[in-house]
C-alpha cells in the first residue's frame, strides 16, 4: 500500500516534469507549479507522521523497557545511496542539460565497500533518536534540519564516526565546505578503517573539485584508490578532474576505466568523446558522443557536440540534422 503513494507521488512527479519541458503556456505553468506544492504537502505531512511514529516507538520503549535491537547499519536506507549520487537522471538531467560544458564528481554508492563495523551501535536510547532522524532528514534532502539533528549525535557520542561522517556530509550538500571539511579531517585522524577512510577522501575529492582546487581533488581521489582499489566509483571522478585541468590523455584513461564497471553510463561516453575532440581525434570522439547519444537522447549538448564534430570530419547533412534535433525541441 505505502509503495503504490509513493509510486503514485513519483508518477505525477515525472508527469509534471514532462509538462514543464515543453514550454507550457504561464496559465499552463501556474497550475503545474500549484500540482508540485500539493506534492510537497503531502510529503511534508509524510514527514511529520514518521516523526510523530518515531516519538511514540522510543516512548514505548522507556515506558515499558522494551529491548528493541537496532542496528545503525540496518537503518541506513536505500534511498539514500541514490540521493548521494546527487543527480536524479529521471528527473532534472533534462531541465539541466546546459549545465554540463564540465564534468562534475560523483559520490554515488558511497557506502557501497564500507565495512559494516564502521557503524557502532548507540546503547544510548535519546542519541540514536537523533541519528535516526538526522538520516531520515538527510534522505529527504532536508539539511539544515539534518544537521541539527547530527550535532546533537557527536555532541553526546564524540566517537561515533558516522555522525561526523554524516555531519560532514550534510555541510558540504549545503556548501558549507569548512565545516565539511573539519568533520573528514577529524574522521581520518581519528579511525583507521581503511574503507572508510577512502570514502572520506572522495568526499574531500569532490569538495576541492566543486572548488576548483583541482590538484589537491586529484590527490584525494588517487589517495581514496590506494586505500580501496575496489571503489570503482572514483575513476569517474579522477577522469572528471582531468578533464577539468585539461589532461585529456588522463581524462580518456580514467574514464576508460570507468566504462569497464559502468558500460551503459551516458556521461563516461559523453566526455570521453570531448576529451578524445579536444586532442582531435575525431574518429573516436564522434564514437564515443554517438554512444552518448544512444543511450541518452534529447540532450542539447551531445546533439551540439556531435555537430560541431560531424562538421570538423566534413559530414555537412549529419551536422545539419544534429541541428534540427535541438531546433525541434
Amino acid at each position: 500500500m505505502i509503495d503504490q503513494f509513493f509510486d503514485k507521488i513519483f508518477s505525477k512527479l515525472e508527469d509534471i516534469d514532462r509538462q514543464l519541458s515543453s514550454v507550457p503556456s504561464d496559465q499552463e505553468t501556474e497550475i503545474l507549479t500549484e500540482q508540485l506544492l500539493q506534492l510537497r504537502r503531502q510529503m511534508d505531512q509524510m514527514v511529520n507522521y514518521w516523526l510523530k511514529f518515531e516519538e511514540k516507538v522510543n516512548n514505548m520503549q522507556l515506558k515499558y523497557k522494551l529491548d528493541i535491537p537496532e542496528e545503525l547499519f540496518d537503518i541506513i536506507p536505500d534511498g539514500l545511496l541514490e540521493k548521494l549520487d546527487l543527480i536524479d537522471d529521471d528527473l532534472t538531467f533534462e531541465n539541466e542539460e546546459d549545465k554540463i560544458s564540465n564534468p562534475g564528481t560523483t559520490t554515488r554508492n558511497v557506502f557501497q565497500n564500507m565495512d559494516e563495523n564502521v557503524f557502532m551501535s548507540i546503547d544510548d536510547l535519546e542519541t540514536t533518536r537523533f541519528f535516526r532522524r538526522g538520516i531520515g532528514y538527510f534522505d529527504l534532502s532536508m539539511m539544515n534540519e539534518a544537521v541539527e539533528e547530527f550535532k546533537n549525535v557527536i555532541i553526546r557520542e564524540p566517537n561515533f564516526m558516522a555522525g561526523h561522517f554524516y555531519l560532514g556530509m550534510a555541510y558540504s550538500e549545503l556548501g558549507n565546505h569548512e565545516e565539511a571539511l573539519k568533520e573528514f579531517n577529524l574522521i581520518l585522524a581519528l579511525n583507521q578503517n581503511p574503507k572508510f577512510k577512502a570514502v572520506t577522501h572522495n568526499c574531500r575529492g569532490n569538495i576541492y573539485a566543486e572548488q576548483g582546487r583541482y590538484e589537491e581533488a586529484l590527490q584525494e581521489f588517487e589517495n581514496t584508490l590506494k586505500l580501496d582499489n575496489n571503489f570503482v566509483d572514483v575513476y569517474f571522478n579522477l577522469g572528471a578532474t582531468c578533464y577539468n585541468m585539461n589532461k585529456f590523455e588522463e581524462s580518456i584513461e580514467h574514464f576508460k576505466n570507468a566504462l569497464k564497471y559502468f558500460d551503459d553510463d551516458w556521461e563516461i561516453f559523453y566526455y570521453l568523446g570531448k576529451s578524445y575532440g579536444n586532442l582531435g581525434f575525431l574518429k573516436e570522439a564522434i564514437y564515443y558522443v554517438e554512444k552518448a547519444s544512444q543511450l541518452k537522447g534529447g540532450i542539447t549538448a551531445i546533439h551540439l557536440e556531435l555537430g560541431v564534430l560531424y562538421e570538423l570530419s566534413g559530414e555537412k547533412n549529419k551536422a545539419k540534422n544534429q541541428y534540427s534535433k535541438i531546433k525541434n525541441k
